[in-house]
């Protein structure tokens, strides 16, 4: 007879010496399996610890990039464990994608972003910061809106009809600026103008005053999974940049999924 393996919550519970490591992998089960955001007193309640100790775990996770924080504060798994399939191919993603968003972000001095689609919401996964002391900055970990953000917008006007329903229903639809569209008619609109045009933007709809071009990216089967984005003060981006940055980035796109299908 096959045995059964033990949850990290079973091990908790057995009462085995390293409390600790059991209880912190019953985190990262708990937040890989999570479409949404947790904060600490829902971590803390679901893995059975006060809150000062899940803290100290967590503050540890995070230090491993294993978790992030969204615009919340609340908590979100970044780095995936196990080596499945999908984990793998988001790793092998990502590799591939780092030096040109190394490049990107050299050329033009601006900051660069890769996300991924993680279950129904688009997360943000490397950054190359703009070395400016103003600049459109992001992080490792957030939850990207698929109405406004250009990364998330690149990612969710690829997906069926059911799956961008969900992303914007995950999310949430809310003003974040005076620019955002709340109209749901009027984000599929766009949406769908996005993938007739191969790249998104985002014109102050998350940060005021922000300018973002967003491009899609896909797997060895032609699905979009990710997305790469260049973010930078409007003030910065002129008439040439607008006209140039789209195409520039989809030949980029190309280039990554020529680099990730190499690393299968």
């Amino acid at each position: 007879m096959k045995q059964r393996s033990t949850s990290a919550k079973e091990t908790a519970e057995q009462g085995y010496e390293s409390r600790s490591l059991a209880k912190g992998l019953q985190i990262l089960e708990l937040l890989s399996g999570e479409a949404t955001a947790l904060g600490l007193k829902e971590i803390a309640e679901a893995v059975g610890l006060g809150k000062a100790s899940t803290l100290r775990l967590l503050r540890t996770l995070c230090q491993m990039d294993y978790l992030g924080k969204d615009q919340a504060d609340d908590y979100v798994a970044v780095k995936r464990w196990g080596g499945s399939g999908p984990e793998q191919a988001e790793k092998r993603m990502a590799e591939a994608a780092r030096p040109f968003l190394v490049q990107v972000a050299s050329q033009f001095g601006e900051t660069v972003a890769l996300a991924q689609l993680r279950g129904d919401v688009a997360r943000v996964v490397d950054v190359v910061e703009s070395l400016h002391p103003i600049r459109m900055s992001n992080y490792r970990g957030r939850i990207l809106q698929p109405y406004a953000s250009s990364l998330g917008k690149a990612i969710a006007a690829y997906q069926t009809p059911d799956r961008t329903n969900r992303m914007l229903h995950t999310y949430g639809i809310f003003p974040l600026t005076s620019a955002t569209q709340t109209d749901m008619r009027k984000i599929l609109i766009e949406l769908a103008e996005v993938k007739a045009q191969g790249f998104a933007w985002d014109k102050g709809e998350t940060v005021s005053g922000g300018q973002c071009v967003g491009v899609p990216i896909r797997d060895e089967k032609g699905q979009v999974v990710a997305s790469m984005s260049i973010s930078m003060p409007k003030e910065r981006f002129t008439a040439e940049l607008e006209t140039v940055v789209p195409a520039m980035m989809k030949k980029m796109a190309l280039e990554i999924e020529k680099a990730a299908a190499e690393v299968r």
